[in-house]
């Protein structure tokens, strides 16, 4: 059976459906036994009144999800949002409606689309078992022949997935075989066993499991209606179906997944008008929506979100501290912004809710070890120059000045909050101690006659670092601290900060010397689903085209694979050849194999430190109208714990 979820909010990451021990089976309890009336919002039984609706017991399935909240709700009120244009990594305000879900506190995978699921004892099969009579927003019956369509015609369909499926629906390069066994039951199965399969579904890829309505979508199926989507690629202006398809159908994260009031959605409100361009969109209430509270009635409890469209982090700052925005976005709820929030909570009317953050670092620094220049290669795959540059950063001065405080130093590694945080990995080389960075960098740089160092080639030694200032601009106060001690030590480096759309060609460029990016998902049991994050190449960027060792590990696994143009594999050396094995590995065990190999993989990164990073992340809130509840009491914030959406906005409600 599932566990019900705990009320400590990071505890069950800890504990998560790693399948440990893997569950042969698991049921939700269904609504069907304690419910004999359904409940509807005042506004849709006027609706079925007047015929425009079936009833609400019609429009339910047989066994609806039940969502058990803090308090029972009143339905009614408008919960306002703040949306900046772009990708929807952001269906964590959208919506989350996975196959599956991750609890409210993180603790375990429970059930959401599936009403359960059965694992076989050697993890390469996993049935799960959909809702009878679920569906979508325009009545039309959810059944496994959606999820068939999902997988067959757009995921494992090489003319809109040019590069194939997405990688976390594939166990050691191997992707599953996808079956109806009924209306109701959906199959995966693979050859190998599948140790993660139920996190991924949890997470934001297993929302695109369950977005693709078959009886609509085959209207941009190019094989099933030809004529109409070259009619709908000539108006676009373009003859490149897969282009067109992403950019109006819409990927997993995408907008134009929500551009199209048309189409049929699970969520919990549902699109009135395309949302592109507009200043102000608003989405309504889906009549159909699959989940009742504890008390039969059928979420959700409030009538419409509407997000408000600005771009400009000033701007959304005054709309929140003015009370207009009933949740802050995560990108100004940040520590350097806390003052004001508390500051303006009685003339705003909110509180705030601390958000705990999944990123296991504000800022990772990666060193191109296979550089196109074989002097530099040479040096930032030494050892010792990273740990040089590493004992070269104060960071208590940063967190003191950029993050006001908040957090710890830290290197690259899982959170203190995982069961597979190593304090090797986390805390090595992190003091601040400018006479063993001299030491260290001396080995591998030394000084000539006028104190420049110079590299293997006795030629002074240069070096860049390419920053997303848009993404993270704590980053960039960082990093000019960061770039006044590197001078101490006699480094010479210059750092280019770029613009969000521009950071992309420098961070996969072949010739970059080194990058930083945000570390993110470090808590609970998430590294297992990020072990790519860990490893110092751009492979994770860049299909693993540009980096030598990628490459090589690329030709491990697929010998027939082919490289881009002037990419030549570079065997690495044997800790992290097995580094590489351990990644392809690691997904393939289960329970204390897997939590074995884990701390292998590890101490194996603390041993080689391949990346550098900063600090925890810490300070962090949300600003929450004063009059919305069963708002938890803390958030936790992450992307494959795609927070804050798990704590169920359809169990949110207005005090009125």
């Amino acid at each position: 059976m599932i566990k019900k979820p705990t009320s400590a909010m990071l505890a069950g990451l800890l504990a998560a459906t790693a399948i440990s021990g893997v569950p042969a089976m698991a049921q939700e309890t269904t609504a069907s036994a304690m419910c004999s009336v359904f409940g509807e919002a005042p506004q849709l039984a006027d609706r079925v009144a007047s015929g425009d609706l079936p009833p609400v017991e019609q429009r339910l399935p047989k066994e609806p999800l039940v969502i058990r909240a803090a308090e029972i709700g009143t339905y009614g009120g408008t919960l306002v949002d703040s949306w900046g244009g772009g990708n929807l990594a952001d269906q964590r305000h959208f919506g989350y409606e996975p196959l599956v879900r991750w609890s409210v506190d993180g603790s375990e995978v429970v059930p959401a689309i599936a009403k359960g699921w059965e694992i076989s004892e050697d993890a390469t099969r996993y049935t799960f078992f959909l809702r009878e009579g679920m569906k979508w927003s325009d009545g039309h019956p959810f059944t496994a022949d959606d999820i068939l369509y999902w997988w067959d015609r757009v995921e494992n369909n090489p003319k809109i997935m040019t590069g194939g499926p997405r990688g976390e629906f594939a166990v050691d390069g191997e992707f599953p075989a996808v079956t109806k066994v009924d209306d109701f039951t959906v199959r995966f199965e693979w050859t190998k066993p599948n140790g993660l399969f139920l996190q991924h579904m949890a997470g934001p890829y297993g929302q695109r499991v369950v977005q693709f309505p078959a009886h609509y979508m085959e209207r941009f199926d190019i094989d099933a209606n030809p004529e109409g989507v070259a009619e709908l690629m000539q108006a676009a202006g373009t003859t490149n179906y897969a282009s067109w398809w992403q950019g109006n159908v819409g990927s997993y994260n995408d907008p134009a997944q929500f551009n199209d009031p048309d189409r049929p959605s699970v969520h919990g409100w549902i699109a009135t008008d395309t949302i592109l361009g507009k200043e102000r969109i608003t989405f309504v209430r889906n009549p159909y929506y699959f989940a009742v509270d504890a008390d039969c009635q059928q979420l959700p409890y409030i009538d419409n979100r509407t997000w408000m469209h600005t771009s400009d982090a000033e701007v959304t700052l005054l709309q929140v501290i003015q009370g207009n925005i009933t949740i802050s976005p995560r990108n100004i709820s940040i520590p350097q912004n806390r003052a004001v929030f508390f500051d303006n909570q009685d003339a705003g009317g909110y509180r705030l809710v601390n958000a705990t953050s999944c990123d296991y670092n504000t800022a990772v620094l990666n060193f191109s070890v296979n550089h196109t220049d074989p002097v530099r290669a040479e040096v930032f795959q030494s050892k010792d120059f990273r740990v040089g540059v590493s004992h070269a950063i104060n960071r208590q001065e940063i967190i003191d000045t950029v993050y006001l405080g908040q957090g710890e130093p830290f290197q690259p590694a899982p959170l203190p909050n995982s069961p597979f945080y190593n304090e090797a990995m986390a805390k090595n080389y992190t003091e601040f101690d400018l006479d063993q960075a001299n030491q260290y960098l001396d080995r591998i740089l030394p000084r000539n006659e006028n104190g420049v160092r110079v590299g293997p080639d006795g030629e002074p030694f240069r070096f860049t670092v390419d920053i997303n200032a848009d993404f993270k601009p704590d980053t960039v106060d960082a990093f000019q601290l960061i770039e006044r001690t590197w001078q101490q030590v006699g480094l010479d480096v210059t750092i280019r900060y770029h613009a969000n759309e521009l950071f992309g060609n420098f961070r996969s460029a072949p010739d970059r010397d080194a990058v930083v990016w945000v570390g993110e998902n470090g808590c609970g049991q998430l590294p297992l689903l990020n072990l790519d994050r860990f490893m110092n190449h751009y492979g994770y960027w860049s299909k693993g085209n540009w980096d030598g060792w990628a490459a090589w590990d690329t030709l491990r696994l697929n010998p027939g694979a082919t490289l881009a143009d002037g990419v030549e594999p570079v065997t690495p050396p044997e800790n992290i050849q097995r580094l590489y094995e351990l990644r392809s590995i690691i997904p393939t065990r289960v329970g204390e194999e897997q939590e074995a190999l884990m701390k292998e993989f590890t101490d194996l990164h603390a041993e080689e430190f391949l990346s550098i990073g900063l600090a925890t992340p810490a300070g962090f809130y949300r600003s929450v109208s004063n009059d919305l509840r069963n708002v938890p009491e803390e958030f936790i914030e992450g992307w494959l714990y795609p927070g804050p959406a798990p704590s169920n906005f359809a169990t949110y409600y207005f005090a009125q």
